[in-house]
């Protein structure tokens, strides 16, 4: 098992964890100095960054950056550049659920958690979320440090660029491109191509005026 040290002492860093424990031996955790609140995540070392590669040598661990999408993603890319900085070289993270392909190209530093479907002739690049059950078609492109939630469908020969957030059930139109730092809401359809830092929010469920039990029996269920 390949040793892995995790950027990140937050929610997103932990969930990280409990998927990635069962293929890589995780040994620490690393944030910023200043971040440090405490010593230990998942009884597992907390280290300052700031020091990590003099106790965790980059030739024998790799990094996997799990940061959310603050600030659209930049942070995650900074510490994604940093680290690169220091030595070190990442890991990919592809639950075991998701299907692979020869023609499909993918960078480092990716989580694609499971259920995830990744179609052929697709390309990905580097310091990508995917989550559970998200598509990306045949022949689609996402670019680098994009935060894809569960649910998204990025059609096929569809491009998303980078620093991009695509919200739960957002669905991305074939052929359509998605420009840099595009905040994409829930729910949502794109089918024209997009402008850098745009952002599509499609309306909320509408409360119906009867109750649930008089619903059903107006609708005869």
């Amino acid at each position: 098992m390949e040793k892995v040290v995790i950027y990140g002492n937050g929610k997103i860093a932990k969930i990280v964890y409990q998927f990635i424990k069962k293929q890589f031996d995780v040994v620490a955790f690393t944030v910023d100095n200043k971040f440090i609140e405490e010593n230990k995540i998942e009884g597992l070392p907390l280290i300052s960054f700031e020091d990590i590669q003099n106790k965790y040598n980059p030739i024998e661990y790799k990094m996997l950056i799990a940061v959310g999408y603050v600030k659209m993603n930049s942070i995650r890319e900074e510490k994604y550049n940093e680290a690169k900085a220091k030595g070190y070289s990442f890991i990919n993270y592809i639950h075991p659920s998701v299907e692979t392909h020869d023609n499909v190209k993918i960078g480092e530093n990716n989580v694609v958690l499971d259920h995830a479907t990744i179609q052929p002739y697709a390309t990905i690049g580097n310091s990508n979320f995917i989550w559970s059950n998200a598509v990306v078609a045949h022949g689609s492109t996402v670019g680098d440090a994009n935060w894809i939630t569960s649910g998204v469908v990025i059609s096929g020969d569809a491009t998303i660029k980078s620093k991009c957030f695509l919200g739960v059930n957002a669905t991305i139109g074939h052929n359509v491109t998605i420009e840099d730092e595009n905040f994409i809401g829930a729910n949502t359809l794109v089918t024209k191509s997009t402008k850098e830092k745009e952002v599509f929010i499609s309306k909320e469920g509408e409360k119906f005026r009867l109750d649930s039990q008089r619903f059903l029996q107006f609708t005869g269920v």
